[in-house]
C-alpha cells in the first residue's frame, strides 16, 4: 500500500456508479484544492490530512452553502453523510470496514493528533494576502510567472561509509543475506542543501488547485556553497530563462518562507530582488512571505514529500583533504550530487518530471550583482545591511519611486527613466496593474477579510494586520530611545500604588522648563499608565512619561542606574517601590549575576524572588 504505483487500489470499484452526485463531488473537490492543506501532516504519504471540517455533517452542510450560492439547492442531489464519509481513505486500510471506501478523494477524516507546529497572530492576515497573490496571478494569468521556493534539510554526506541521510526510513529492496546499516548522520563534516523552485501553474479560478506546474532542484554543498539572498535571485534568474525558453513574462510572483535569505525587511534581500527585477526587465515583482512559523503553507513545501523518496536511501562520499582541500571536497562530492540529481530527475509531480540545475557559482553571482551598480555604483555585494543601504542615497530614491516596501518592485512607466526598460505589458494592461492589496475587513463579516475584488486598486494600508495593531496599541507615543537612563530628568509618585516612575526628556531642561515640571509634579494627582500633564501644557511634548504601565509592574530599572539616583534609590523594593526592611541576596546569586535589585522581607515572604541582571559568563 506504500507504493500506488505498483499495486492496483481495488477500492476504487467500491460503490455507485452512477452521475447523479457529481455536482457535488466537483464542488467538494473544489474545495479541497482551494482551501490549502496543513503539509506538516502529510509529508509521508499521497494521503492528506486536512483540518477543515470539524465532522462529516459540517463538510456537507459547507458544500451546500457553497451550491446555494451559484446553483439552485432544487437541481442539485445532496449524498448522504456516510456516502461522504466513504467517498475518503479509510483511517485504517487493514480492517474490514476499510473495503467499503472508494478512495474517491485522496484524503483522510480522522481526529487529528496535531495541526499547527505555532500559531502566529498574522496566520489569517497572511493566508488572505496569499489568497490575494494568487487572484492576482490568474487576473493577470497570461503575463505571470508564478514561482515557489524552499530549502529541505541538509543531507548529510559520509566519510567512505554508508550514511544515514535523516529523512523517516520507508521499507526498501535490499538482499536478503545483506543487512541495511548507516552510521548516525550527526557525526558527518559534509551535507549538501537541496534548493525547490517550484513553477506553479496557473489555473483559470481560485477554486482550482496551483500544486501542479515544473519543479526545478538543485544540491548545493553546504560548505563552499552557502544559501545567500544573491545566489537564490541569481538561481531564479536561471531557472526563469530555462523554464521561459527566453521568454520572459513581465510580472513576477515569488513565494517564498521567509527564511533569512528570503525575508524582505533585509537589506540583503531587498538588493536581490532589485538585481532580479533589472536583469529579467519584469514590469512588476511581488516578493512575499508566509506568516512566522507557517511553513507548510508554501507549496514549495509539498514538494518536499515527493523529494524525500529520492533521498530515503543511504549516501556514501569519501572526504579528502590536502593543500587544495577546495577542489578536492567539491571533486569528492560531485558524486553524491550526481546520485541525488539522477534519483531526483526520476521523480514527477502531476505527469511533468523534475529537473536539476546547477548551483550558482561566485562568478554568476558578481555578474548578476553588478547590474545593481546602475542605480549606485558605491554598492558592494559584502555590504548589503540595512544599515548601510540606508546611507545609499541614490538606492533609496530608486526604491522610493520603483518600489512598495511590503512586497513589491514595479516600474515606474517613466520615458526618462535610465534605470529600467521601457514597459512590456500592453499600455492598458500596465495602467490597470496596481499594487497588490492589504487585507482589509470585510462589511459583511467582521472576521474575515474582503474579497480581491474589493479590495484590489482601492488604496489599501496595513493598518489591519494583527502584530502591527498589536504593536501600534501596546507602543509609547515617543520612540524607545527616549526612555533610557541617560535621560532621566525628574521622579513623580503615584498617588494610587505609591511606586516612583522616572520623567523622560530628550534634551536637559531649561531652567523654564524645570520650573513647569515641578509644579506639574506637585499639583497633578499622578497614576501610572496615565500622561505626565495634559496635551495642552507645553511639557506635553517634552517631557513624558511611561503610558503603557500599570500599578502591578515592578519599578522601572532605569530609576536604580540613571544619574539622578542616589544611595536612597537603592533601598527602595524593586516589586513593591517602598523603603521597607530589605532582604540580603544570598551569595549564590552575588556570584552568579552583576546586577541584583533590592527586594523587601514583605515581597520576599510573598513569593517574589529577587530580580537579577547580567549573568556572569563562565561562573556555575
Amino acid at each position: 500500500m506504500e507504493d500506488p504505483s505498483i499495486i492496483c487500489d481495488l477500492r476504487q470499484n467500491n460503490g455507485f456508479k452512477g452521475t447523479k452526485f457529481d455536482t457535488f463531488w466537483d464542488k467538494m473537490g473544489a474545495y479541497f484544492n482551494e482551501n490549502s492543506p496543513a503539509v506538516n501532516d502529510r509529508r509521508h504519504g499521497n494521503i492528506l490530512y486536512m483540518p477543515l471540517a470539524i465532522s462529516i455533517r459540517d463538510l456537507r452542510e459547507i458544500i451546500i452553502k457553497r451550491l446555494n450560492e451559484k446553483l439552485i439547492s432544487e437541481t442539485v442531489l445532496i449524498p448522504s453523510e456516510e456516502w461522504i464519509r466513504l467517498q475518503f481513505q479509510p483511517t485504517n486500510p487493514i480492517t474490514e470496514s476499510a473495503k467499503q471506501y472508494t478512495g474517491r478523494f485522496n484524503i483522510k477524516f480522522m481526529v487529528q493528533a496535531r495541526q499547527l507546529r505555532k500559531d502566529h497572530p498574522d496566520t489569517h492576515y497572511c493566508a488572505a494576502l496569499f489568497r490575494y497573490l494568487r487572484e492576482f496571478a490568474i487576473l493577470y494569468q497570461q503575463h505571470v510567472s508564478f514561482i515557489c521556493a524552499d530549502d529541505k534539510h541538509k543531507v548529510s554526506i559520509g566519510e567512505g561509509i554508508n550514511t544515514s541521510t535523516g529523512v523517516r526510513n520507508r521499507k526498501t529492496m535490499v538482499f536478503q543475506e545483506t543487512p541495511l546499516v548507516a552510521c548516525d548522520h550527526d557525526f558527518t563534516k559534509l551535507s549538501l542543501t537541496p534548493s525547490v523552485i517550484f513553477f506553479c501553474n496557473i489555473p483559470q479560478s481560485i477554486e482550482n488547485s496551483f500544486y501542479s506546474g515544473k519543479v526545478f532542484v538543485s544540491f548545493k554543498d553546504t560548505v563552499f556553497q552557502p544559501s545567500s539572498a544573491i545566489r537564490h535571485t541569481t538561481e531564479f534568474y536561471n531557472t526563469i530563462l530555462t523554464h521561459h525558453l527566453n521568454n520572459i513574462p513581465p510580472i513576477l510572483c515569488l513565494y517564498t518562507d521567509g527564511g533569512p535569505d528570503h525575508r524582505t525587511i533585509f537589506g540583503s534581500v531587498q538588493i536581490s530582488l532589485i538585481c532580479l527585477f533589472l536583469h529579467g526587465n519584469f514590469d512588476m515583482l511581488i516578493a512575499m512571505r508566509t506568516a512566522p512559523h507557517h511553513s507548510w503553507t508554501n507549496p514549495a513545501e509539498r514538494i518536499m514529500s515527493i523529494l524525500n523518496l529520492g533521498l530515503q536511501d543511504e549516501i556514501r562520499a569519501a572526504a579528502k583533504t590536502n593543500e587544495t582541500l577546495r577542489s578536492d571536497l567539491c571533486e569528492c562530492i560531485t558524486r553524491v550530487q550526481q546520485i541525488l540529481e539522477g534519483r531526483t530527475e526520476r521523480l514527477v509531480l502531476h505527469d511533468e518530471p523534475f529537473q536539476c540545475y546547477g548551483p550558482a557559482d561566485k562568478t554568476m553571482i558578481d555578474e548578476f550583482f553588478n547590474i545593481i551598480l546602475l542605480i549606485d555604483r558605491t554598492l558592494k555585494i559584502s555590504e548589503t545591511t540595512s544599515n548601510i543601504l540606508s546611507k545609499k542615497t541614490q538606492l533609496q530614491q530608486f526604491m522610493k519611486t520603483h518600489c512598495r516596501q511590503r512586497q513589491y518592485i514595479k516600474k515606474c512607466g517613466q520615458s526618462s527613466c535610465t534605470i529600467c526598460q521601457s514597459v512590456r505589458l500592453p499600455d492598458n494592461i500596465f495602467d490597470s496593474l496596481d499594487w497588490l492589496p492589504d487585507p482589509i475587513p470585510s462589511t459583511m463579516d467582521k472576521d474575515h477579510y474582503a474579497n480581491f475584488q474589493t479590495a484590489y486598486r482601492s488604496g489599501t494600508t496595513e493598518q489591519y494586520r494583527p502584530t502591527l495593531m498589536t504593536t501600534m496599541a501596546n507602543s509609547e507615543r515617543v520612540p524607545s530611545s527616549i526612555f533610557t537612563n541617560t535621560r532621566v530628568r525628574e521622579f513623580i509618585q503615584c498617588f494610587q500604588c505609591g511606586k516612583i516612575r522616572c520623567l523622560y526628556s530628550e534634551r536637559a531642561l531649561s531652567a523654564e522648563d524645570k520650573i513647569a515640571c515641578q509644579v506639574a509634579i506637585d499639583d497633578w494627582d499622578y497614576s501610572c499608565g496615565s500622561p505626565f500633564v495634559p496635551e495642552d501644557n507645553i511639557l506635553y511634548d517634552k517631557v513624558f512619561v511611561r503610558e503603557k504601565i500599570n500599578c502591578e509592574m515592578p519599578m522601572e530599572l532605569a530609576y536604580y542606574s540613571c544619574r539622578k539616583s542616589n544611595t536612597n534609590n537603592c533601598d527602595t523594593c524593586y516589586w513593591c517601590g517602598h523603603d521597607n526592611e530589605l532582604v540580603e541576596p544570598p551569595e549564590s546569586l552575588k556570584l552568579k549575576y552583576k546586577s541584583l535589585f533590592p527586594c523587601c522581607t514583605l515581597c520576599r515572604s510573598a513569593g517574589k524572588d529577587i530580580f537579577a541582571r547580567v549573568y556572569f559568563k563562565g561562573r556555575n
